[in-house]
């Protein structure tokens, strides 16, 4: 079968029959194997016939590149929806993220009538512990009468994926797996220093080397045994190692003509350092060099970036091939990076890992500067997802005959099993994340009431949790039979089985007195105190001794056998009970979850026993910040502050500082009469939350960004607002967005109050303008 004079593979055949047949199908395949062609078929086979279809994406910069993917084959047929963007928002082909979705869901399902698909691209990310939970919200809630393409990597539990699927859309949902990849990859690890090899000779090296002991891996101790940890490696050559004496690895991967290379640096700082220690290098002809610095200069000055003192920076790596791309850049200058590796100009990217959601920029080769990032809350190991879904950027299809992938491991500190598991080991299962927000949860309350436990039952968490149930159930059993068939007890005095058990109650008071002792004996400055306290836990001891010996079955014949008895029943008690409690924990745990979050929307004037109360609906239309947003809309700071101010509020609710930036702060004198009473009233909220056992979903207002946003607002510019704050120019248009997309979401629930509705639309205009603007630079050719 062909396709856009494609031959088709047989998976994406398999993909694209499901499709004519009107079923709902998963399609699990390799990074580059080609499952944008099916989505391509679904949405041309729609657009034949007049229906509607919506592309949802998981991240931003991937719905803008299948915008503009698709509007150069569909023209004006295509849309686009985001928190930033709306551009043709009644085309038959919309793009938007998956929380877009959801609120149209929740806020105007009829608009879904004549919508007969939705494609979910990058559907793993329903695992995602932030945001997965909008995957389920969609499949769960969304009309009947619509299919799903899901697009993936390879899931390990797809099966169990698929018929939870078919549990809540009541339809069949055909499964297609791809293994084969286009373009193999061969994968290598990078020893500094000594060379290239795989876990057969990371396992030799390390065994060769002395390595650090876990709990002594600090900076220090790195440093000081660094030399003689080198000497070990060299001292142990193992003939597997392919050498690379004389050149480092990026020399390596050039001289074996393995460019383009995209490289992963886990950080920022890291992208920009790597970077710049490779700008003595050149990996273009003086020609190619002429070409990009031409190609580059042409689009900094479409996207104004021509006196941008970042842009001018990169300009000196772009002539030689090199450049760097990471969220802490404005968003122009990163999209000008990604047309140019597009183009095939740059040879050498260094960037962070959302290059590889699914963003189309494939390289012949993928490094790895390191197999551990912190992701937020600790420093951890990749999961071998994240691994394989950045390696499979390598290799071009219809380029490279091979992809190449080499990860950099530090001999002396990884552990050998946590790097095998990331490039060797399987994949991990997704796992439900559902946690519904208070604005989802007041949706679903005006609609189902009480009956908002049952639907969500639905959740691909308690479909998981049916299976471990199950576990349970069959565990609980087999206990309770072994139970069942011991011998029971009998007394050779009088049949009173208690005086076994008060023995046995002594003995492991005894025993936890012993432990407690030769611990404190053990540990501390042998003084006073320290003699006065063993003395103590020794006639404790001594005491129980006592009771013991009082104890009838302390000189019994059978004191042995009786004791092994009841120690065996009960360790098979405290078992039943652990699984009992684990038993009820995950039975309860989501309805308790969801039972929490309505008592605390009641006690806070959202809800009552039967419908929303005004401050309810309001809620129940912002999605993300709603319980901030509401209390500030009630409490009349909308109506009562100039748009200035309305701007620095709703920022310090999407705000999070960092510990490394500076920000200038506002005089207390002058912030603190406007922001003291809803910081106090929010506390005050969070506080119920954690009284509740709720997991906590609502943050404090952050005001250390607030003089730079009013300045913004008031109309300084871009480059001015370095006098405020050194927060990277990336993250600035990143809050900047973020408040603009709060204040449409304002300026909607507002729209019948006429004077408020243009003074948040006026709020968002001095805040979403120049480089914050997002659909100007989306219209940028």
């Amino acid at each position: 079968m062909f396709y856009k004079q494609y031959k088709l593979d047989k998976f994406q055949e398999e993909a694209i029959n499901s499709i004519e047949q009107n079923h709902s199908v998963i399609v699990a395949a390799p990074t580059g194997a080609g499952k944008t062609l099916i989505a391509e078929y679904a949405l041309e086979k729609h657009l034949q016939s007049g229906k509607k279809i919506i592309y949802t994406a998981p991240i931003k910069a991937l719905s803008n590149q299948k915008y503009r993917d698709f509007s150069r084959d569909y023209g004006d047929k295509i849309g686009i929806i985001t928190g930033d963007v709306v551009i043709n928002d009644n085309a038959p082909v919309l793009i938007m993220t998956t929380e877009i979705l959801r609120n149209i869901i929740f806020d105007d399902i009829n608009r879904l009538n004549d919508v007969r698909y939705v494609i979910f691209d990058e559907i793993h990310y329903i695992d995602d512990i932030e945001r997965g939970t909008v995957w389920e919200e969609c499949i769960i809630f969304a009309p009947q009468h619509i299919n799903f393409v899901c697009l993936s990597a390879t899931i390990p539990n797809l099966r169990e994926f698929a018929n939870w699927m078919q549990s809540v859309r009541h339809s069949k949902i055909d499964i297609v797996v791809e293994t084969h990849r286009p373009v193999p990859l061969e994968h290598k690890l990078y020893f500094h220093g000594y060379g290239l090899g795989w876990l057969d000779e990371l396992k030799e090296l390390q065994k060769n080397a002395y390595i650090i002991p876990k709990g002594n891996r600090s900076r220090g101790n790195r440093q000081a045994q660094q030399t003689e940890t080198t000497v070990a490696l060299l001292e142990s050559p193992n003939p597997n190692i392919i050498p690379i004496d004389g050149v480092d690895l990026i020399e390596h991967v050039q001289i074996n003509n393995q460019l383009p290379c995209l490289y992963f640096s886990f950080s920022r700082k890291s992208c920009e350092e790597n970077a710049l220690k490779n700008i003595n290098r050149n990996f273009l002809s003086p020609e190619e060099s002429d070409i990009i610095l031409d190609e580059y200069d042409s689009l900094c000055e479409k996207f104004g970036l021509v006196t941008d003192s970042s842009a001018l920076e990169l300009r000196k790596l772009i002539e030689h091939g090199v450049a760097y791309h990471h969220a802490g850049m404005l968003p122009t200058l990163k999209e000008v990076i990604e047309r140019l590796f597009t183009l095939g100009y740059i040879k050498l990217l260094f960037t962070t890992e959302t290059f590889a959601l699914g963003i189309n920029m494939p390289a012949c080769s993928v490094v790895f500067g390191n197999l551990a990032k912190y992701d937020g809350v600790q420093f951890r190991y990749l999961k071998a997802r994240e691994y394989h879904q950045m390696a499979g950027r390598a290799g071009r299809r219809g380029i490279d005959t091979k992809g190449f992938v080499y990860a950099h491991v530090d001999v002396e500190y990884d552990e050998f099993q946590e790097i095998k598991h990331i490039v060797s080991g399987e994949i991990e299962k997704i796992e439900s994340q559902f946690n519904l927000s208070y604005s989802s949860i007041l949706n679903l309350y005006e609609k189902y009431g009480e009956k908002i436990y049952d639907v969500c039952e639905k959740s691909l968490g308690n479909y998981q949790s049916v299976k471990t149930l199950r576990n349970i159930n069959q565990s609980l059993n087999k206990i309770k039979s072994q139970k069942d068939e011991l011998e029971s007890i009998s007394c050779i005095y009088d049949d009173d089985t208690k005086r076994i058990w008060e023995y046995r109650n002594l003995e492991q008071r005894l025993k936890e007195e012993q432990e407690i002792f030769n611990v404190e004996k053990r540990y501390g400055r042998n003084n006073k105190k320290k003699r006065r306290k063993l003395l103590k836990i020794s006639k404790s001891a001594s005491k129980i001794m006592a009771m013991m010996k009082s104890v009838k079955c302390h000189k019994c014949i059978n004191l042995k056998k009786c004791l092994q008895a009841t120690n065996k029943l009960a360790d098979l008690d405290d078992r039943i009970r652990q699984l009992s409690q684990e038993k009820e924990y995950i039975e309860n745990y989501q309805r308790n979850q969801i039972k929490n979050r309505l008592d605390l929307l009641r006690e806070i004037g959202y809800i009552d026993h039967k419908e929303l109360l005004p401050r309810g609906r309001i809620a129940s239309q912002i999605y993300g910040y709603e319980i901030q947003v509401t209390e500030l809309f009630f409490d009349g700071y909308f109506h009562r502050l100039d748009q200035d101010w309305i701007n620095v509020l709703v920022t310090a609710i999407v705000f999070e500082s960092k510990r490394d930036c500076w920000y200038k702060m506002m005089e207390k004198s002058v912030i603190s009469p406007i922001i003291s009473d809803p910081v106090h009233k929010l506390r005050k909220i969070i506080s119920k939350e954690s009284e509740m056992g709720i997991v906590p979903t609502i943050k404090e207002l952050d005001t250390k960004l607030s003089l730079a946003v009013y300045e913004w607002s008031r109309g300084c510019s871009f480059e001015e607002l370095e006098n405020y704050t050194d927060a990277p120019p990336g993250d600035l248009v990143r809050y900047f967005r973020l408040a603009s997309d709060l204040l449409r979401q304002i300026k909607r629930v507002v729209s019948i109050d006429d004077s408020l509705y243009y003074k948040i639309n006026d709020c968002i205009s001095r805040i979403n303008r120049d480089v914050v603007d997002a659909e100007k630079q989306l219209r940028t050719i």
